[in-house]
């Protein structure tokens, strides 16, 4: 029940009667009522938010309860004196107290310490405050005492179909679009809501249409913030209307933003806001009233775009450099300042991830979907989200960007870091041979310049060696990769490491990266996009350590981000093979498919492309398919380190063991190759050799081989040892080599005899599309429909199935069709 205002003390607010043309805010009350179960109650909020209105309605809805008290009283006029006639009042009146303060702020009339007496004076009290201030009430030392619940802003603002209510009481014509999009402009705002309804009453305008409701709202706006501003003791310039540039503000951040108030300091600037209304504190920040930001930032931003403009870049410059990525990059995109959004991404894209993963992805594809295409968007995009980088319209993308860069000699005097953009945005572009003058270049200035940052330096450098890498340059590959590391920060860091560790492993130095690999084990950012290098080199190395299981099941969730996009080469050789000695060698070749038309996105060099089409040899060798995988090096690619031993094994194991022997003896000790490439090829000349000579082969190639394989840890090649040749070969190798040997699986563990179709059965089978009746056969065959019915027979014998499409998928499988499957 309401206690007689009559007896109260002075300073108490009379209790007006709510206007009839104000909607009961029922879900905020009910908020205010479960809330109550607290000591303190704190209704938090600036001007026109709807605290004192709510105070009103929930008095008047405990007006008829007869077991609570309620008072309210005005904190910024009612004194300490007063509060003893408030406890008087109370105790004439229900055994259970309520009291509402409306108003209340330290600084005029009660205080902290005065609420606290009243609590500890009466047992049986709740309060209730409405305040735009912070208060000692939310004090973890009065937290230890009372307990204390703040209802914020967001909390007290109209829902839908309460602003369609109060448009009803003021009798109003709305539609739901109408009343949605009045929400969506008003943000609720209980002040703005009540001005729009009561201006369209007024008037006797309805409210039906989008722009009605936009017109509406824009006017209430306007008209609430002029209020407001007649408030304060100074005019509010432009300098001032700076501060709606954020949405919320602190006084460094005023400071960065260039707020130069006319009279007084900032801090004197936000507490004259604070107590005007136009702000309420939120944690440690002031956060601007919704209504008068959007005016304020319409304002200026119509007037002086350039001056918004340059203050947004200060600020989330000021945001970055302070620890805050995630709110700058949100800002940026809500400010669409899209170049400002990658530069943030691109820069401080780990600490966003760390601290909030969902938040990364949202950003990124924010910018995926919404910012304009330019080559700061382009290249955070391929660093960073999966989707760009297997879209097969990437490259085109990256070469319409290209234009939009100055050419690389004079970007190399003028502008280091669009060359750095230059020449990963080539590399997306398949223009590698474009990539590897303008990274020279690059590597030029890097070295001249002492000026560039951190950052760049360590960006420039990595772009520099996976431009090496992609042509086959390993050695300037590595070198550039720690001069990036050096300088890198963490995150970047472990990506230039994980690199490092893969050509480790291409040259087959495995007690190399596998110190590289131990020196990161314990790295926070093992699991982020940038770890997804090392992620792929831990799993080449458990490959080394013959455990393929476990190395398939990390290679079967690399993604697209970061460094992995331009490891996908050598991701999807090492992932070919462990299906190969994990009992999965029918598999391989859909495997390899798969990974081929992925990286169709990031055209491959002629070196990444070797990489692809070494691991098709091995597929087709361990299907025993060697005359074709002998047939895949027929085109382009001439004898180097990397295909010599690839064709010496197909060669091997298509009946050619004299033309295998010379070749894998020439290229593996004449050729200066990498212990990778030399211990294949003398694992073939071994394998060679004893088909040649049997038991009277030569033991110093297995002398050789041992000894590469001791060096570094090296034990892999030695898998492509077939079955029928192992117990020979193992025979000849020392006791502890030929533990190793056996402990690791052969390519053609798992495989077995491909399905030997007749000429006519293939001839057929080339032929057979899901679409394609036996009829159409027989005629482009020119043949009987029931020859070609007892050639489908004998196929599917064969190939074990029953029906055409798994014929087609069987086939595919074996290598015996290439066409893509339907």
């Amino acid at each position: 029940m309401l206690i007689d205002v009559e007896t109260a003390p002075d300073g108490i607010r009379a209790i007006r009667r709510t206007s009839r043309f104000w909607t009961t805010r029922h879900e905020a009350i009910a908020r205010v009522s479960e809330a109550m179960s607290s000591d303190v109650v704190l209704l938090r909020g600036p001007a026109g938010v709807g605290k004192t209105s709510l105070l009103r309605q929930f008095a008047a809805s405990m007006e008829h309860d007869t077991e609570r008290g309620v008072q309210v009283i005005d904190g910024g006029v009612t004194g300490a004196k007063e509060l003893s006639r408030v406890l008087d009042a109370f105790s004439d009146g229900p055994s259970l107290h309520v009291l509402l303060i409306d108003n209340f702020n330290e600084a005029e009339g009660l205080t902290t310490d005065d609420v606290l007496a009243l609590l500890r004076a009466d047992t049986a009290l709740r309060i209730v405050v409405a305040t735009r201030q912070a208060t000692g009430l939310e004090s973890p030392l009065v937290a230890l005492e009372f307990d204390v619940q703040v209802v914020a802003a967001p909390h007290l603002l109209m829902s839908q179909q309460e602003v369609a209510s109060v448009l009803a009481l003021n009798g109003v014509e709305s539609t739901e679009v109408g009343v949605e999009t009045l929400v969506e402009r008003t943000h609720g705002w209980p002040a703005l809501c009540q001005l729009v309804a009561a201006r369209l009453r007024l008037e006797g305008l309805p409210l039906r249409t989008r722009e009605e409701a936009i017109v509406a709202a824009e006017h209430a706006g306007a008209t609430l913030t002029a209020d407001m501003e007649e408030r304060l003791s100074q005019v509010i310039t432009d300098e001032v209307r700076l501060l709606a540039v954020a949405p919320y503000v602190t006084v460094p951040l005023a400071d960065a933003l260039g707020i130069d108030p006319t009279v007084g300091s900032v801090r004197e600037l936000l507490s004259e806001l604070q107590s005007a209304g136009f702000m309420w504190p939120s944690a440690t920040r002031l956060t601007l009233a919704e209504p008068v930001r959007e005016q304020w930032l319409r304002d200026i931003g119509t007037r002086k775009p350039d001056l918004v403009s340059s203050a947004q870049s200060k600020l989330l410059d000021h945001l970055v450099r302070g620890g805050e990525q995630v709110r700058a990059a949100q800002m940026a995109a809500d400010a669409e300042r899209w170049e400002m959004l990658a530069s943030i991404l691109r820069s401080s894209g780990p600490e966003i991830w760390a601290r909030d993963k969902t938040a990364f992805s949202r950003l990124v594809g924010v910018l995926r979907t919404t910012a304009p295409l330019t080559p700061r968007t382009m290249e955070a995009l391929l660093a960073l989200d999966p989707q760009t980088a297997c879209s097969a319209e990437t490259p085109t993308a990256a070469v319409r960007v290209l234009t939009q860069l100055p050419d690389a000699k004079s970007a190399s005097s003028t502008d280091v870091e669009a060359l750095i953009l230059r020449v990963g945005i080539l590399r997306a572009a398949g223009r590698f041979a474009l990539a590897t003058e303008a990274a020279s270049l690059l590597s030029d200035a890097l070295r001249r310049s002492s000026e560039s940052g951190a950052d760049a330096t360590a960006e420039g450098w990595y772009q520099v060696a996976m431009t090496s890498f992609a042509m086959g340059k390993l050695r300037d590959a590595g070198l550039a990769l720690a001069q990036s590391e050096r300088v890198a920060p963490p995150a970047r860091k472990l990506r230039a490491r994980g690199a490092r560790a893969i050509i480790a492993l291409m040259e087959g130095d495995v007690a190399e990266a596998r110190n590289i690999a131990r020196q990161s084990a314990e790295d926070d950012w093992a699991a982020s996009p940038w770890g997804e290098g090392m992620r792929i080199a831990t799993a080449w190395l458990l490959l080394e350590e013959g455990d393929a299981p476990a190395a398939r099941t990390i290679l079967d969730d690399v993604s697209a981000s970061a460094g992995a996009r331009e490891l996908w080469p050598y991701a999807a050789a090492v992932h070919v093979q462990s299906y190969l000695l994990s009992e999965a060698a029918p598999d391989a070749l859909g495997l390899l498919r798969s990974w081929t038309a992925r990286a169709r996105s990031t055209p491959p060099s002629h070196f990444q492309s070797t990489q692809i089409l070494t691991a098709r040899a091995r597929v087709l060798i361990a299907l025993r398919q060697a005359r074709k995988a002998l047939a895949l090096f027929e085109g382009p690619f001439a004898l180097s380190s990397t295909t010599a031993p690839a064709i010496a094994l197909s060669q091997l194991y298509a009946g050619r063991a004299h033309e295998a022997f010379v070749m894998s003896v020439k290229w593996g000790l004449h050729h200066e190759p990498s212990p990778r490439a030399a211990l294949e090829s003398l694992v073939v000349s071994i394998v060679a050799d004893v088909r040649l000579n049997g038991v009277a082969a030569h033991r110093s190639a297995v002398q050789r081989a041992e000894a590469l394989s001791m060096r570094y840890g090296l034990w892999s090649p030695w898998s492509a040892v077939a079955p029928e040749d192992r117990a020979l070969v193992l025979r000849m190798l020392s006791p502890t080599a030929r533990e190793q040997v056996e402990k690791r699986a052969s390519f053609f563990a798992s495989s077995v005899s491909v399905p030997h179709l007749t000429r006519r059965e293939q001839v057929v089978l080339a032929q057979l599309t899901p679409t394609s009746t036996i009829a159409d056969i027989a005629r482009a065959l020119v043949v009987s429909p029931n020859t070609v019915k007892t050639q489908l027979q004998s196929l599917y014998r064969k190939l074990e199935v029953s029906d055409r499409s798994s014929a087609i998928r069987a086939a595919h499988a074996w290598g015996l069709i290439e066409t893509d499957v339907a």
